[in-house]
């Protein structure tokens, strides 16, 4: 047998492995997805993802904030992603009509009090 042949064969090995472990972190990730139900319902769903993750302190990534934190406010699932965002930590982005630095000072608030508040 040629040497290349069995160098591709291990290739392929590698890569089987390769994918087995990527397919079974996907899996997790679609398990994960499956029991938010609500963000189907998302006013953000149709929307471009970029738009709710504006980089900087710009004026156009404030613009960009702005816009997002809009269409938050008319969806009907709001309460559940903030409290999404509050429980996973998430630490960019805007989730549940809200900024990374609005839901710091609300984790913060609520450490201190013991209430969720969105103000």
């Amino acid at each position: 047998m040629p040497p290349y042949k069995l160098k591709l064969s291990t290739i392929n090995c590698q890569a089987c492995e390769i994918f087995h472990k990527v397919r079974k972190n996907v899996q997790m990730l679609n398990i994960d997805f499956e029991q938010e139900d609500w963000m189907l319902e998302g006013g953000c769903v149709y929307s471009d993802t970029e738009l709710f993750f504006p980089v900087g302190s710009s004026m156009k990534a404030m613009k960009q904030a702005n816009e997002a934190k809009a269409i938050c406010m008319e969806c009907p699932v709001v309460t559940e992603c903030l409290e999404y965002a509050i429980r996973t930590n998430q630490d960019s982005g805007i989730w549940g009509g809200t900024t990374e630095d609005e839901r710091k000072s609300i984790r913060r608030q609520y450490r201190k009090t013991g209430l969720v508040i969105n103000g």
